[in-house]
């Protein structure tokens, strides 16, 4: 019996093989370790993101740089995914 997580939509197969994708746990130690020393303590500004504007949070008045968590150290990513998230913060710079 095979169950889509999505849908939750069931179907009964006979197959030879099954292959699971269980997942992995973000790789984002680095993100955490610099996310206290950053101006917008990792915080997104998703109006702006949307509206195509740089990134104005400033939160954290002592911060040196600003920080946000992509690709695979939000989940399992492909490069082009990564890319393509760097590349909507970046734009703006």
């Amino acid at each position: 019996m095979l169950r889509n997580e999505f849908t939750g939509a069931e179907e009964e197969r006979a197959v030879d093989q099954i292959v699971c994708e269980l997942g992995t746990l973000p790789n984002d130690e680095i993100y955490r370790a610099l996310r206290p020393h950053s101006v917008n303590l990792g915080e997104v500004d998703y109006d702006a993101l949307l509206e195509n504007r740089p990134q104005g949070l400033r939160t954290n008045p002592e911060g040196e740089f600003q920080v946000f968590r992509i690709g695979d150290a939000v989940a399992s990513r492909n490069v082009y995914a990564a890319i393509f998230e760097a590349a909507r913060f970046m734009k703006d710079v």
